[in-house]
């Protein structure tokens, strides 16, 4: 389940480690250098003792500029001064024609994930904030994709993100407090990407524009439309587990998916759809292809493409896939 939570406006960082973080956790940290990491580095460095915690960092160096070896040697002297051990992971070269950003994303949480299995700690720590909630909202619904939010707790990755109810303005306040020192990556003011533009134009617009608290209210509604996807994802997989999985030339079983469907709203209809998609595929789709999908068990097409070389076309003894078939 989904630990996101309305934003506590009046929580201070140190405060909100308190109720994040489990007595005698052991825990990886990622940090970038970055004010955000530095600072959740030193804040949990202040409430180590209190909470009884291990803390181990990593930095993962994208090599995707000539400095990122200054950001690196900048964490392992912050580590020393700490006395945290700190793990530098190169990542290699970026693939053609892949997008930076997720790559990195990718190759980072693998990455994260072999620490913690080889050094058998719990958690990865990363820093994300409320602004960054608040640009991923902003950055979905511009590129009109679904609206998935930042979770606080990843299962799957076995990551903590126990930030997400700080605002960058709160970090910025701690940094100065406490005289945090940190390194700034160039790439952050380049705004031919679309976070950075989200971060240095659009957002200052409308808190100045607008709302001063536009960030809060933004985060905040991310992470409560979060939850309703949740819930309905929820609903879906049961409604896919009642239709059970897609079967080859089985008309009783499309017969029954067809009246299934049809009594379903249609954000439970493409859901369902997805779930019933993903052992086919291999891998899980978005709603545009779920749709696609949706309108051949419908009866609405006869023959669609699904991507991951997978055609299914409809019949009169049910379904045909060239995935199921080996075709």
């Amino acid at each position: 389940m989904s630990l996101c939570t309305v934003a506590r406006r009046r929580s201070s960082i140190t405060t909100t480690l308190k109720q994040r973080i489990s007595k005698r956790a052991r825990l990886l940290i990622g940090v970038s250098g970055g004010i955000d990491s530095c600072v959740l580095l030193d804040a949990l460095i202040r409430v180590r003792a209190l909470l009884e915690i291990e803390l181990q960092v990593c930095h993962i160096d994208h090599g995707l500029r000539s400095s990122s070896k200054n950001d690196a040697e900048f964490v392992r002297a912050r580590c020393a001064l700490y006395k945290v051990p700190c793990y530098v992971i190169g990542l290699g070269k970026l693939p053609a024609r892949t997008n930076m950003e997720a790559w990195a994303r990718q190759e980072r949480y693998r990455a994260f994930k072999r620490v913690i299995v080889e050094h058998q700690l719990d958690w990865v720590l990363t820093a994300h904030t409320a602004n960054d909630v608040a640009e991923t909202l902003i950055m979905r619904l511009l590129a009109n994709k679904e609206l998935n939010s930042i979770d606080l707790q990843d299962d799957q990755r076995r990551c903590l993100r126990p930030l997400l109810d700080i605002s960058r303005q709160q970090v910025e306040e701690y940094a100065e407090r406490y005289k945090v020192p940190w390194t700034e990556d160039p790439t952050n003011s380049d705004t031919t990407l679309l976070r950075n533009r989200v971060r240095h134009t659009l957002i200052p617009a409308l808190e100045r524009d607008f709302d001063p608290s536009v960030v809060w209210s933004l985060s905040e509604r991310a992470q409560a439309l979060a939850l309703d996807c949740e819930a309905l994802q929820g609903v879906a997989e049961g409604l896919a587990s009642t239709i059970g999985p897609i079967r080859d030339g089985d008309l009783a079983w499309l017969e029954r998916c067809t009246v299934f469907l049809q009594q379903q709203p249609h954000a439970l209809q493409w859901r369902t759809v997805q779930v019933l998609l993903t052992p086919l595929l291999g891998f899980s789709v978005g709603e545009r292809v779920a749709v696609v999908g949706l309108s051949l068990l419908l009866g609405e097409q006869l023959s669609v493409e699904l991507g991951g070389g997978c055609t299914i076309s409809r019949g009169r003894t049910g379904l045909k896939s060239s995935r199921l078939s080996g075709s």
